[in-house]
């Protein structure tokens, strides 16, 4: 594929991000720099910064990267930031935000995900991602308190469990609706004991599932 053709599709990208009320430059800088290109099956790198989802491996899918920068937007991180991503996926999400904070914590039910994520990070030279095989609604407290936590999952109901493992003021950012229909992306605020809600905007997420693939 030409040069010219990734540099129309990356501008048309940041347009459309824009007009989606998306204006922080340093997302828009991470975003650049992770490319979504490196995390997409060849098959589709022609269309790397259409708004769609791609199939990746273990049968999951990939969020259109629109979805994906305007919910990593609307975590409000700052550098000292201590995410939680609950759902490695491509592990295109995970690189955005290694740009834009001190430290991510990546965890996914298939090994296989987490593998290959593991090394495009490694190829890219980010560092500060720990990527971890684990059922995103049973952590150890041992991996301590996070400011942050994106899930590109649809919980059935408010994810009161995760205000345990946040620090006061945290933010979470994911869907609540039934899974594999239309649900609300929602921006949940730690307040105290209890989570501060904010409706987004329409989402169609796979339902969270407990546990991890004992094989792939």
């Amino acid at each position: 594929m030409a040069e010219t053709d990734t540099a129309d599709g990356l501008a048309g990208f940041m347009l459309r991000l824009r007009a989606k009320g998306v204006m922080d430059t340093k997302v828009m800088k991470a975003l650049e720099t992770a490319s979504h290109a490196n995390f997409l099956p060849v098959t589709y790198f022609g269309q790397a910064w259409q708004d769609a989802s791609f199939p990746i491996s273990c049968g999951q899918t990939m969020t259109s990267p629109d979805v994906t920068a305007q919910m990593v937007n609307l975590l409000m991180l700052e550098p000292s930031s201590s995410v939680l991503e609950i759902g490695t996926g491509s592990g295109f999400q995970a690189a955005v935000l290694a740009s834009l904070c001190k430290k991510v914590h990546s965890v996914d039910r298939y090994q296989t995900l987490v593998d290959m994520a593991s090394d495009k990070l490694k190829r890219l030279g980010m560092n500060n991602v720990v990527f971890s095989k684990a059922d995103g609604n049973a952590l150890p407290k041992s991996t301590g308190l996070y400011d942050r936590i994106i899930a590109d999952v649809a919980y059935p109901e408010m994810p009161r469990h995760l205000l345990d493992i946040m620090t006061s003021g945290g933010i979470v950012v994911t869907a609540i609706g039934e899974p594999n229909k239309e649900q609300t992306l929602v921006r949940l605020i730690k307040i105290g004991s209890r989570f501060e809600r904010e409706d987004m905007f329409k989402v169609r997420f796979g339902g969270f599932e407990e546990g991890y693939a004992r094989s792939i």
